[in-house]
C-alpha cells in the first residue's frame, strides 16, 4: 500500500483518498435505495439541479421522492453538508415513514472505486459516492435520520460503515434485550420503532417478534423478498438463543381465520419440541400488545380484552415453566413473582362499570385500581362542524357511536387541570381506554365521552404530523377534537403515587373537559403547534424592532409587523423578507382558536398585546435581512452595509460603529 492511504476513524481500515467530483452519470447505485441529487439553493436551501433558483421544503421533497422512487426505499440526499438540513430532512423522513441518509456537515459529496490506486487505474465503472471532510480529505460515514416519533439507536436497513453505504444481507433481524424481532422490508421501520420500546425482562424469559402469516411466520431477507416458514425453519434462525428448556414469548398477532389459527397452534407445539422450549403465545385469535411505557408485553383475545397467555410445553419438559401467565395479560417470573395490580371493575346498572377495588399502597392508605373500559363501537361520520379542532384531520373519520370512559393523562396540577383545562400545546386531547396505557406515573382524569366524541388512533384517515408519529403504534388510543370536547366531562381523577399506582382524588365530577394553553417552553408563545402561517405565498416583508444595543436576538420568538412601525429611539428597524410559512400569523391564529370555546390559549392576550407575527427562533437563520435603520433626528435612517442572514446582520448593526462612521444613504 502506498503512503496516500489513510484510516478511517481511526479504525485501522486502510483507504486511498483518490477520489472525483461527484457525476450524476458515474453514480454507482444502492439497491433499495433512492438517491436524490440536490444543489444549494437560494439562502442556502436544498434545490433540484434544474430548478435552482426554487428552493424545496420538506412536503416538496417528499411528494419528489413519492413520484420518482419506490414507496419501500429510503432515501440519500446527495448535497454537501447535508446535516445542515437535518430538521427538514427529518420532517421528510417522517412523512415518507422511511430513513433518510445524509452527509455530515463540513463534507462534499465525491466519488470513489474502492480498492484503486490512482484515478490512472480508476476504469469506466460507476462510482461510490463518498462523504469527504473538507479539510481533511478523510472519509465520513452517512448519518441516518429516522422518522420521529419513530427513531431509535437501531441500525437502519443499510449498513453505514466506512464512508460508504452498502446492502445488508441475510435475514432481516433486530436486536430486543432478550430476544430478537424478525421484520420484512414493509414493516421494518414500525418494528424496529416498537422493539426498542419494549424493555428488559427476566432472564428466564426470552421474546421473538415475529408475523404470522397463512399458519406460519413471515420471514424476511435483506434482498426485499419474504417469505412464510414453518417451525423447524424459525427454530434454525433462533440457533443463536438459548433455547433448550427456556421460556420463549411469540409477539405475534393471530390470523383471524379458524383454519389458520389451527395451523398456527400446531406450529407453535411443533417449535416447543424441536426447541425445547415452553413457547408461549396469545389465545387464539388474539394479540400481543406493547403497553405503552411500562415497557412490557400484554395478552388480549380475539375481542381485544385482556387475556393469559397460553402455554405450548414440550412433552419431555423437566419441571413447572419458570414464569406464570397472570389474569392481567402478563408473563411473570414464578421465583419472584411481581404482583402488578390491575383490578377489574364490577359493572353497575349502567355498564359504565362505576365501582372498582381498592389496593393498598406503601403508607397503609386505599389505592384504586381503574379498569380498562370497554371498547366503543363505532361509524363513519359523514358530517362534521368547520372547527373541528387539528386542520390536518380530514373529513369521513371513524368516529365512536356510543358512551364510553376513557382516562386522559394530565402533566401538571390535577385539580386545575380538571376545573381550568389540561395544559396541551395540540388541539386535541389524548384519551386511554385502559390506564396502564398512559405514560407511566401520569396523573389521570376519567372522563365520560358521548357519542361522536372521540376518534380512534389506528383508524385515522389522515397523515399525522411527524411529532405525532408515535401515537400510531398506541393502543386503545383515541383523540378528543376541540371541537367536540363538549361531550366530554370528567368524571373523577387519580394522582400516581410514587410506587406508580393510582390515588383518587375527590371532588372533580361533572365539569366539562376542556383545553389550556401549555407553558410557554412547550410551544411558540404557549400557542397551539397547528398555528396559522404567513406568508401564505411567496416571500413577504415584515419588520422587526430591536435594540440598538444587544447581544444578539431573544431566545425563543421575535415578533414581526407587516407595516413599518414609528421611530423610536434606540431601537433599529429590520426589514426582513419572510418566505412563505415562516411565521405565525397570531390574528389569524386568535380567530381560529376562537371559535373552539373549550380552549383558553394565549393567542387573544398577544393580539390585543399588538403582537401581528412570531418568527420562531429556529428559522432566524433562514430570513434574510435586506436594510436595517437607525432612529437620527426622530426619524429612521438607513444603515449602509448590513444586510444576509438575521443573526449575522443583527450582530453587526448592533456593534459599536467604527469611530468617525456615520449613518448613511
Amino acid at each position: 500500500m502506498t503512503d496516500l492511504a489513510r484510516t478511517v476513524d481511526g479504525r485501522g481500515i486502510d483507504r486511498v483518498p483518490s477520489t472525483r467530483r461527484f457525476d450524476p452519470r458515474r453514480h454507482r447505485r444502492v439497491p433499495g435505495l433512492l438517491d436524490l441529487w440536490l444543489v444549494c439553493g437560494p439562502r442556502g436551501r436544498p434545490a433540484l439541479p434544474s430548478a435552482p433558483e426554487r428552493p424545496l421544503d420538506a412536503p416538496a421533497v417528499a411528494e419528489l421522492v413519492r413520484r420518482t422512487g419506490d414507496a419501500a426505499d429510503d432515501v440519500r440526499i446527495l448535497t454537501d453538508d447535508g446535516a445542515r438540513h437535518a430538521e427538514l430532512f427529518t420532517e421528510v423522513a417522517g412523512l415518507l415513514g422511511h430513513d433518510v441518509l445524509v452527509s455530515p456537515d463540513g463534507a462534499d459529496i465525491r466519488q470513489v472505486l474502492p480498492g484503486r490506486a490512482s484515478d490512472a487505474d480508476a476504469d469506466d465503472g460507476p462510482l461510490h459516492a463518498l462523504p469527504l471532510d473538507r479539510v481533511t480529505r478523510q472519509p465520513m460515514d452517512w448519518l441516518v435520520l429516522q422518522p420521529p416519533g419513530l427513531a431509535t439507536p437501531l441500525p437502519g436497513w443499510f449498513a453505514v460503515e466506512d464512508g460508504l453505504v452498502r446492502p445488508r444481507t441475510g435475514v432481516v433481524n433486530l436486536p430486543l434485550a432478550t430476544g430478537v424481532a424478525l421484520a420484512t422490508r414493509a414493516d421494518f421501520v414500525a418494528r424496529r420503532a416498537t422493539a426498542h420500546r419494549l424493555g428488559a425482562t427476566a432472564p428466564e424469559l426470552l421474546t421473538v417478534s415475529v408475523t404470522a402469516r397463512s399458519g406460519g411466520f413471515l420471514i424476511g431477507d435483506y434482498n426485499g423478498t419474504q417469505q412464510v416458514r414453518d417451525a423447524g425453519h424459525l427454530a434454525a434462525l433462533l440457533g443463536e438463543l438459548p433455547l433448550y428448556g427456556a421460556d420463549l414469548r411469540l409477539w405475534l398477532t393471530w390470523p383471524s381465520e379458524p383454519d389458520e389459527q389451527a395451523k398456527l397452534r400446531a406450529q407453535a407445539v411443533e417449535l416447543a419440541e424441536t426447541t425445547g422450549a415452553t413457547i408461549w403465545t396469545p389465545p387464539p385469535g388474539g394479540r400481543a400488545e406493547l403497553v405503552d411505557d411500562h415497557r412490557h408485553l400484554r395478552a388480549l383475545d380475539a375481542a381485544g380484552g385482556v387475556a393469559p397467555w397460553q402455554a405450548h410445553r414440550p412433552r419431555y419438559a423437566d419441571g413447572p415453566p419458570a414464569v406464570d401467565a397472570t389474569p392481567d395479560g402478563l408473563l411473570v417470573p414464578r421465583s419472584s413473582r411481581q404482583r402488578l395490580v390491575v383490578a377489574t371493575d364490577a359493572p353497575d346498572d349502567t355498564g359504565t362499570g362505576d365501582s372498582a377495588p381498592n389496593d393498598t399502597a406503601s403508607d397503609g392508605s386505599e389505592v384504586a385500581a381503574p379498569a380498562p373500559a370497554p371498547r366503543p363501537t363505532l361509524a363513519v361520520e359523514h358530517r362534521r362542524a368547520a372547527r373541528y379542532g387539528p386542520p390536518w384531520l380530514r373529513p369521513g373519520q371513524q368516529v365512536t357511536v356510543t358512551e364510553f370512559e376513557a382516562f386522559v393523562p394530565v402533566d401538571g396540577e390535577l385539580e386545575r387541570a380538571a376545573a381550568e383545562g389540561v395544559p396541551t400545546p395540540e388541539l386535541f386531547l389524548v384519551a386511554h381506554l385502559d390506564p396502564r396505557s398512559a405514560p407511566h406515573r401520569a396523573d389521570l382524569l376519567r372522563v365520560r365521552i358521548a357519542p361522536g366524541g372521540a376518534i380512534p388512533v389506528q383508524a385515522l384517515r389522515s397523515h399525522v404530523p411527524a411529532r405525532l408519529q408515535y401515537l400510531l403504534g398506541a393502543p386503545d388510543t383515541y383523540l378528543l377534537p376541540a371541537g367536540r370536547l363538549d361531550r366530554a366531562r370528567v368524571r373523577d381523577g387519580f394522582r400516581a403515587t410514587d410506587d406508580g399506582r393510582l390515588r383518587p382524588v375527590d371532588g372533580l365530577d361533572g365539569s366539562a373537559l376542556r383545553i389550556r394553553s401549555a407553558p410557554a417552553g412547550m410551544s411558540t408563545g404557549g400557542l397551539p403547534h397547528d398555528v396559522s402561517r404567513w406568508p401564505a405565498h411567496g416571500t413577504r416583508r415584515a419588520y422587526a424592532l430591536l435594540p440598538e444595543r444587544s447581544r444578539g436576538l431573544a431566545p425563543g420568538w421575535l415578533p414581526l409587523a407587516r407595516r413599518r412601525p414609528a421611530a423610536r429611539a434606540g431601537r433599529l428597524l429590520v426589514e426582513l423578507r419572510v418566505p412563505r410559512g415562516r411565521t405565525v400569523d397570531v390574528e389569524a391564529t386568535a380567530d381560529a382558536v376562537g371559535e373552539l370555546p373549550l380552549v383558553r390559549g394565549r393567542a387573544q392576550r398577544l393580539r390585543e398585546a399588538g403582537v401581528e407575527l412570531i418568527l420562531t427562533s429556529r428559522s432566524y437563520d433562514r430570513i434574510q435581512v435586506e436594510r436595517v435603520h437607525r432612529v437620527r433626528d426622530g426619524v429612521w435612517e438607513p444603515v449602509s452595509g448590513v444586510a444576509g442572514p438575521l443573526p449575522v446582520a443583527l450582530r453587526a448593526a448592533q456593534s459599536p460603529p467604527a469611530s468617525g462612521a456615520s449613518a448613511s444613504s
